[in-house]
């Protein structure tokens, strides 16, 4: 990444569908900037943070999150629908696992490393979106990451997370959050300077990349 390209950094949970959403529609909006101009970088943010490490079943989950099984009908509903307005695909009918993320994202940092932060990401959310995978799961995770990023080994990230790498990254990267004030996600933060709270439509996040990109010219 060039050393000019306008940092966007994005505070996300994997298992949030609306963090896909505004990571996608982020995606979109880079299609019409200029190559290696922008530079996406990966926060991580738990929602659920007091899930067990191996997560919860989703018939055990959802109904106590969303108080009744009809409200949770209408939320996935209007999430699916808002969804397929930018072209993405949510099966919640496969999704059998109401994961914590931790352990995704480690590996998100991992991939990171590399310069392969958003891929990992967006792998992570398809696979716990769209293919039902259980993102708790350091097999399967670690398989998603590695299957988006060529270069990373799925033993050798499964060997990472076994030894810690990771953990204190995302640790900061959510302290962060909380002394910048961030209390709900997608929260994208542009040039170090402009704020934007939510998965906004494509040319909101478009005028969000003009104003990090003059607020950083005018530094």
């Amino acid at each position: 990444m060039a050393d000019s390209a306008i940092p966007v950094d994005v505070w996300a949970d994997v298992a949030c569908p609306w963090c896909y959403i505004g990571h996608h529609r982020l995606r979109q909006a880079l299609a019409d900037e200029p190559p290696g101009s922008v530079e996406v970088r990966p926060r991580a943010f738990e929602l659920q943070p007091d899930l067990p490490p191996e997560g919860m079943a989703t018939e055990d989950f959802y109904p106590r999150r969303f108080v009744s099984v009809e409200a949770m009908r209408e939320a996935f509903e209007r999430v699916s629908a808002e969804a397929a307005s930018c072209g993405l695909e949510l099966r919640f009918d496969r999704m059998t696992r109401a994961p914590n993320t931790r352990l995704a994202h480690r590996l998100v940092v991992i991939a990171a490393t590399h310069g392969r932060g958003p891929e990992a990401l967006m792998a992570l959310f398809r696979g716990h979106f769209q293919e039902g995978a259980d993102v708790a799961d350091l097999t399967q995770a670690a398989q998603i990451v590695a299957s988006a990023v060529p270069e990373l080994d799925a033993t050798e990230l499964c060997r990472a997370i076994d030894q810690g790498e990771g953990d204190r990254e995302v640790s900061a990267e959510e302290g962060l959050a909380a002394r910048i004030g961030v209390t709900g996600v997608p929260f994208f933060l542009a040039g170090r300077s402009v704020a934007l709270s939510g998965a906004h439509d494509v040319a909101t996040l478009a005028e969000l990349i003009a104003a990090g990109r003059q607020a950083v010219e005018a530094a």
